[in-house]
């Protein structure tokens, strides 16, 4: 497997393609708090899931709301 952790979506997809896998499902997660996120998607987990990986990806930076 193709290690894609902390790669942009865009280069996770163009990596795990030059492998021959194709990119299944991604999924966005956030932060427990409120926060503004910005950035890029970033890789944060991974998991085979038959000919495909599933993603989970998250926004490079966020900033914390106030309450």
């Amino acid at each position: 497997m193709v290690d894609v952790i902390a790669l942009s979506l865009e280069e996770a997809r163009s990596r795990l393609a030059a492998v021959g896998r194709l990119v299944g499902d991604v999924s966005e997660t956030r932060p427990p708090q409120r926060a503004e996120l910005t950035g890029a998607l970033r890789v944060v987990r991974l998991r085979a899931a038959g000919d495909a990986v599933d993603l989970v990806v998250t926004r490079e930076r966020y900033v914390v709301l106030a309450r």
